[in-house]
């Protein structure tokens, strides 16, 4: 589990410190305030590996990558050239270098041990390639039924994943007592069983629950170390905010996950709060984000200064 992280000249960041981070961590901000590009950034030190697939990974992906993307991640002016990514998790720590293209080879190396793992006209990223902590992307995009399809199986297929999965599911809508795969004529889907005649394809049951069934069979049938979901009130009524965390929170504890998740939506912070409140451990943390002349600025927020927060005592915006 990430416990540290720092970021210098990555995209609006100049120099950001997050420490203490928990188990379920929720990114507030305005927009534009860097929530998504600290996402990338966590992706980018877990796996950097998969550093080439950071360009369609949360946004929409055009023309070419080196131009439009790449060359934009180190922060422009950015000191000397050269930018930081780090993270600890426990006792190891470890990080990526980030440069143009005229900084000389001998100052990259200088910095973490590796290699180039991207190498492009105005942008350079060197280090270890290999991966540190599985890592799993909830985007904002819909996933698509057969790629649910997948899900679900891969799910189904883990030692008590069928359960683990219908049980919380349960905890956003009680009605649903069995989850499973139907092989019908017109394709595989996924089906549920609410208490009717006959067990109906889980788009029927509502966008809360296909939203939670997606983030849920990922992460069961996946089995990663870090999840990152972005705008996780996606497509979820305000009303059952705080079902779904509970879902989470239970999810994180009882798999050994890490969730870091975005927000723009006060009703999501008060529902996780709440969610939390009801659990043994209050494994929950804030990370706000904010703009400030020199760039993007961020604090991790504990119990006690997120309920300052709810409570209109600190500003969030």
């Amino acid at each position: 589990m990430i416990n540290e992280l720092r970021i210098e000249n990555f995209r609006g960041f100049t120099s950001l410190d997050l420490k203490n981070l928990k188990r379920v961590n929720l990114v507030v901000g305005e927009n534009n305030s860097g929530k998504t590009s600290l996402l990338e950034a966590i992706l980018a030190l877990c796996e950097p590996q998969r550093v080439q697939q950071l360009p369609g990974l949360f946004r929409a992906l055009q023309g070419n990558p080196d131009v439009r993307y790449f060359r934009w991640l180190l922060k422009d002016g950015a000191s000397r050239g050269q930018g930081l990514l780090s993270a600890k998790a426990g006792a190891e720590k470890w990080g990526l270098s980030l440069s143009t293209p005229k900084v000389p080879d001998s100052d990259s190396a200088n910095g973490p041990a590796g290699g180039y793992l991207y190498t492009g006209t105005a942008f350079r990223l060197w280090g270890d390639p290999r991966p540190r902590l599985t890592c799993r992307i909830m985007s904002v995009q819909h996933r698509d039924p057969n790629a649910l399809v997948t899900l679900v199986g891969k799910a189904h297929r883990k030692g008590g994943g069928e359960e683990t999965l219908q049980r919380l599911l349960a905890k956003v809508d009680p009605r649903i007592k069995k989850v499973r795969v139907d092989p019908g004529e017109d394709g595989n889907q996924v089906i549920v069983d609410i208490g009717l005649s006959e067990l109906v394809p889980v788009s029927q049951v509502g966008q809360g629950v296909y939203r939670l069934l997606v983030i849920l069979a990922d992460i069961i049938g996946e089995s990663p170390d870090v999840v990152l979901i972005d705008e996780v009130e996606n497509g979820l009524h305000h009303s059952i905010h705080e079902q779904v965390w509970s879902g989470l929170a239970e999810t994180a504890e009882k798999l050994d996950v890490q969730i870091i998740a975005t927000t723009h939506s006060e009703e999501c912070l008060n529902a996780a709060h709440n969610a939390f409140l009801g659990r043994k451990d209050y494994d929950l943390s804030v990370i706000q984000l904010f703009r400030v002349e020199s760039g993007v600025q961020g604090r991790v927020l504990d119990k006690e200064h997120i309920e300052a927060a709810i409570a209109g005592k600190i500003d969030l915006r």
